[in-house]
C-alpha cells in the first residue's frame, strides 16, 4: 500500500478562503489608514494657514478692523476665515479666536491674546525751566 501525498480539495478551498479573508481585511485596514492620514494632513494644513493668517492680522493690526474674509491665494479659494474678539478681563489685553473653515474639509480654530498699548495721556512729567 502506498501513501498518497498532497492536499485534498477541501484543504485547498479552506486555505483559499482564509487567504481571501486575510487579504480583504488587509486592504480594508490600509484604506482606513489612508483616509485617516488624509484627514490628519488636511487638519494640519488648515491649522497652518490659520496660524499664518492670525500672525498676519496681528502684525498689520488688521484684527482691529477686519472680522472675516477669504484668502488671496488661488489655492485657498475653498477656505474662509472669521475672527472673534473677546474680553479676557485684563486691561489692554484682547482675546482673538480665528476660525478657518472649508465646506468639504472641516474647520479649525486657534486663539491668542493681543496686547494693545494704552493711548498716551499727553502729560509730560519733569522738564522744567
Amino acid at each position: 500500500m502506498s501513501a498518497k501525498r498532497g492536499f485534498t480539495l477541501v484543504e485547498v478551498l479552506v486555505a483559499a478562503v482564509l487567504l481571501a479573508v486575510g487579504i480583504t481585511a488587509l486592504v480594508g485596514a490600509i484604506s482606513g489608514l489612508m483616509r485617516a492620514e488624509r484627514a490628519v494632513a488636511e487638519k494640519d494644513f488648515i491649522d497652518r494657514i490659520a496660524h499664518e493668517k492670525l500672525q498676519e492680522l496681528i502684525a498689520t493690526q488688521a484684527w482691529q478692523s477686519e472680522a472675516g474674509g477669504t484668502f488671496d491665494d488661488e489655492r485657498l479659494r475653498d477656505y474662509t476665515w472669521s475672527l472673534q474678539e473677546s474680553n479676557v478681563g485684563v486691561e489692554n489685553l484682547t482675546g482673538l479666536t480665528l476660525t478657518v473653515s472649508s465646506q468639504n474639509k472641516g474647520e479649525n480654530s486657534i486663539s491668542t491674546v493681543v496686547f494693545t498699548a494704552p493711548a498716551p495721556t499727553g502729560t509730560a512729567e519733569g522738564g522744567g525751566t
